[in-house]
């Protein structure tokens, strides 16, 4: 597996996540966390999160694998699939979008229900959701074409597409400031046309044959039977991951005002480690276990190196996040229209989600194992019982203890989706799993022992320190990464090594 590709993607998804945070930054201090804040977010987050079920969970984990066989076969062949692929997805996204405008009302009364209290709230959710949700059209898309970019070897553009997105909302933001809520829905729409255009101006300096021939139907449509079967399951299995989402957020708009925003906002800070580390590797992981199918030494010899390096970011920053969660909330969002006591809620959630990184981590590194050996059915068959279980949870959790208990829920709910993955793991890749560990124990214990160095040195800091939050936390960051690293290397664990070194899996 190429480790540079994994540092182009990881320094992209570090530019998109910085960016990110420039504009959580903007968001929180010129909306802050209420009614009003609630409402844009929800009309934000529900395309992405169906971009999440048919982009990333979907269209990536099924297309990636049959492209690629399909490519060995017949050059001619997988041109033509990528533009009845293409097509297919562009009629599907445009009559959902279609659907939830025509149904605006409707569909806000089910996914948030607490807005129908607040007239103001829900008339502006009524706005801006016909404005934003067509984005999900062109995020589906490009993700397609990103696909077909990551199996030529070309990661830089797909994961620096997010960022193009981000500095869009932060010129909106800067210039409408506490009045960018419309500005922000049409801003996602023109980054939207720019992703593609990019996308398509890339693959063509590549060389990629842009032209349909009816001729390959018979040929083709086999093909596109299988797909969308595959294509079902892995839908379902994402799709029901998603699903808890939804279920966090209606609860939320349930709970009172603000809990949409403060869920959002914890959320954002978990997932930087999350994104720069198991999202990077995954995506270089793929289409390497694809291409490798039939060599299960060499593929798991690379699902080891992945999961240790995921431990190796996933640990460390569970302990940092649990420590210094409220500083973290409080330098980045504490300012403007977010008040001390949307600090306060933030930091709790933030404190339970630490808990559940590693799981999230996993998980994706599991499931990228099942795709390419084309068993999407699997994840579907994990994901079901953690979806009724979160339910369940979230039903008893938000009267007692609010969006807290629905965070709760969510980090219970994910390790239990682990557990069930590894059960499948072992039952249908028997042979694969024998030569794979996901727990190393030796390892481990040597990462949690440079954790709790790290965790050291970051209350001595507190303790001692004289200067103001912004410089305390800065070296508490910084000195932490220092030590753990250093005590990772008197410990004799290289294998971080490997982002900077590493040309075995080339």
């Amino acid at each position: 597996m190429k480790i540079n590709n994994f540092s182009k993607i990881t320094s992209n998804i570090l530019g998109s996540r910085l960016t990110g945070f420039i504009r959580d930054v903007l968001l929180a201090n010129f909306l802050g966390a209420n009614l009003l804040s609630d409402a844009f977010l929800f009309a934000y987050r529900l395309p992405n999160l169906f971009r999440k079920i048919l982009a990333e969970g979907a269209v990536n984990s099924v297309f990636i694998p049959m492209y690629v066989n399909i490519e060995k076969e017949n050059k001619n062949l997988s041109n033509d699939f990528i533009w009845f692929i293409f097509i297919i997805f562009f009629i599907f996204t445009s009559l959902l979008t279609i659907l939830v405008i025509v149904f605006n009302a409707q569909v806000i009364s089910i996914l948030a229900p607490g807005f129908k209290d607040n007239e103001s709230q829900f008339n502006l959710a009524s706005i801006l959701l016909p404005i934003a949700f067509p984005f999900l059209i062109f995020v589906t898309l490009s993700a397609i074409l990103s696909s077909v970019l990551n199996t030529k070897g070309s990661f830089f553009l797909p994961s620096f597409l997010s960022v193009i997105l981000n500095l869009f909302m932060i010129v909106s933001l800067l210039i409408y400031k506490s009045d960018s809520y419309i500005p922000l829905a049409w801003s996602m729409i023109l980054a939207g046309l720019i992703q593609i255009t990019l996308l398509f101006i890339n693959l063509s300096f590549l060389k990629i044959i842009w032209k349909l021939s009816f001729n390959s139907l018979s040929q083709i449509l086999p093909k596109l039977v299988i797909f969308f079967k595959r294509f079902f399951y892995s839908v379902l299995g994402s799709g029901i991951v998603q699903l808890n989402i939804f279920i966090s957020m209606i609860f939320a708009s349930l709970v009172g005002q603000g809990s949409i925003s403060h869920i959002y906002y914890a959320d954002r800070i978990i997932d930087l480690p999350f994104a720069l580390i198991a999202v990077a590797m995954s995506i270089t992981l793929l289409p390497y276990l694809s291409k490798n199918i039939l060599d299960e030494n060499k593929n798991a010899e690379a699902f080891n190196q992945t999961i240790i390096f995921c431990y190796i970011f996933a640990l460390p920053s569970s302990f940092a996040i649990f420590f210094l969660g409220s500083d973290i909330v409080k330098v980045l969002f504490a300012r403007g229209e977010f008040l001390e006591s949307d600090v306060f809620i933030t930091s709790k959630i933030l404190i339970i989600y630490s808990f559940s990184l590693p799981a999230y981590m996993i998980a994706r590194i599991c499931s990228q194992v099942f795709f390419s050996y084309e068993r999407v059915d699997l994840p579907v068959k994990a994901s079901i019982p953690t979806f009724v279980i979160n339910f369940l949870m979230c039903s008893i959790f938000y009267k007692s203890l609010g969006v807290v208990g629905l965070a709760i829920a969510g980090s219970i709910s994910i390790w239990l989706n682990v557990l069930f993955q590894i059960f499948f793991l072992k039952r249908y890749f028997n042979t694969f799993y024998e030569k794979i560990k996901i727990i190393n124990i030796n390892k481990i214990f040597k990462i949690i022992f440079s954790s709790f160095a790290m965790i050291f040195v970051l209350i001595v800091i507190e303790n001692i320190s004289s200067l103001n939050i912004y410089l305390t936390l800065f070296f508490q960051i910084l000195s932490g990464i220092i030590v753990f690293f250093m005590t990772l290397k008197i410990l004799k664990l290289n294998e971080y090594k490997l982002i900077y070194k590493s040309k075995k899996f080339n």
